[in-house]
């Protein structure tokens, strides 16, 4: 008799790998054994290697309140403002460089650590905000050996003076880490109702969002992007019809190709998604039943939530007080420092060549880059690279590499056979992006390897 088949979750994004459903676009059969998997597989989400995957019966969420603190110090050799993944991120690898290192770290939120872009899939896999606990701030820190201090926001800086102005108090330091992440846009909507439309950005809007979500069967989504279509998928699994208002003419319009944005479309449609494209809502109101929606042209939309996934705005205002240089982010150079040489940034704040990496990947790649440069090497550089993506959307398939530049150049259909697309993105004949969809998805790693690496 066969042994059970277990789960693993990759414990940077919340992917799990389920031994009896395998995964067929990393080309793992359904049956394959995790101690089967080839060393050189990675999670086809967020990229990092089999060892980051643990079995899921060992990630509940640890939350004793009395885990073993580190007395936080205001004098650090690095400090840390955010507790996002890219402050938890820029921890460890400075950690691991700069051992004996003082690193303090400040967040206004609990700092409760999690992955990000589980939120997406949650509730297709079951899992409320306290499943996706992994740790909570105190205990993570007391795993690197740092001081944290939660529940502190961050006034200012003194540039200067090199200190960081909380309302907890001050903090000094030698370098300092601005790992302060984005805001979700919200659509400026009229009506009695038009300022309770809710946004999911971290695990506190997702432990809102599930709350409101008893009793509910109807659900409108504005946006057509990326974590807009995730989350409609996410939604319909749940029995919930979904409406989704999309500005553009197709479903991730910056980053997929029309062609297989149509074959996804056609399937979601067939799970009681309804698409409403080119229009946006103008107005919402509160009705008996939850609310009525009024879109642009005049129609009438009745729903009982409202979610708004139209983009992330870049915190960038404490850097902007601190007369750092600014864009749309907080620029960086190839080393990931500031125009102040002594602050550095990393992650969805931070704009490299005018252009803001907020995938994972480089997020990791930014803060190895921080931790060699403050150990004194200066080998290791940032480089800016097409992201590789994995979309949550059970009903199709997608792997893809979007280009960095979709001005520069056109998508071009290279192999189109029902649910299995290959679309390469070219300028003339310099290929900066693809598109994978179906069977097909399962080769975009080498593929990926083969057009950037370096």
């Amino acid at each position: 008799m066969s042994a059970e088949f277990k789960k693993y979750i990759c414990k940077t994004c919340g992917l799990i790998y389920d031994e009896e459903l395998g995964d067929p676009d990393s080309g793992l059969a359904p049956g394959t054994r995790f101690e089967d998997i080839p060393d050189d597989w990675y999670c086809p989400l967020c990229l990092v290697s089999k060892s980051d995957f643990v079995l899921i019966d060992e990630t509940k969420a640890a939350t004793n309140e009395n885990a073993p603190k580190r007395k936080v110090s205001n004098q650090a050799d690095v400090l840390i403002i955010g507790a996002g993944y890219a402050g938890w991120q820029a921890a460890e690898s400075i950690r691991e460089q700069l051992p004996d290192s003082e690193i303090t770290l400040l967040t206004a939120c609990d700092g409760t650590v999690y992955p990000k872009p589980a939120i997406s899939m949650a509730l297709s896999q079951g899992r409320t905000a306290e499943d996706l606990k992994e740790a909570s701030a105190e205990e993570k820190a007391a795993q690197l050996d740092i001081g944290v201090k939660t529940r502190t926001k961050v006034m200012s800086i003194n540039t200067k003076r090199k200190k960081v102005m909380t309302t907890t108090g001050s903090f000094s330091y030698d370098k300092l880490i601005l790992a302060t992440g984005a805001r979700a846009v919200l659509p400026k909507i009229e009506g009695d109702a038009g300022h309770e439309v809710l946004a999911i950005n971290d695990l506190n809007a997702y432990r809102k969002f599930r709350n409101a979500l008893e009793g509910k069967n109807s659900v409108t989504i504005i946006g057509g992007g990326l974590i807009a279509t995730e989350m409609a998928e996410d939604l319909a699994t749940q029995d919930i019809k979904v409406d989704l208002i999309v500005r553009g003419n197709h479903l991730m319009r910056q980053i997929l190709p029309s062609s297989i944005a149509d074959t996804l479309e056609d399937k979601m449609k067939q799970k009681n998604i309804q698409l409403h494209f080119d229009t946006q809502i103008t107005q919402m109101d509160t009705t008996e039943n939850g609310y009525q929606l009024t879109t642009a042209e005049g129609s009438h939309i009745d729903t009982q939530m409202v979610l708004s996934a139209i983009g992330l705005q870049p915190n960038i205002d404490i850097a902007k007080k601190a007369k750092l240089e600014t864009n749309k982010g907080i620029c960086i150079n190839q080393y990931c420092q500031t125009s102040d040489p002594d602050i550095y940034s990393l992650g969805d704040c931070s704009e490299s060549n005018g252009v803001i990496q907020a995938y994972l990947e480089p997020i990791r790649r930014q803060a190895k880059t921080i931790a060699a440069h403050m150990s004194g090497d200066q080998s290791q550089e940032f480089l800016i690279l097409p992201p590789l993506v994995k979309t949550k959307t059970p009903s199709l398939s997608i792997m893809l590499s979007p280009p960095l530049n979709m001005e520069q150049g056109e998508w071009e259909v290279t192999l189109q056979a029902g649910n299995d697309q290959k679309i390469l993105f070219k300028d003339h004949d310099k290929i900066s992006g693809f598109a994978l969809s179906g069977e097909l998805a399962s080769s975009a790693n080498q593929l990926y390897q083969q057009l950037f690496s370096a």
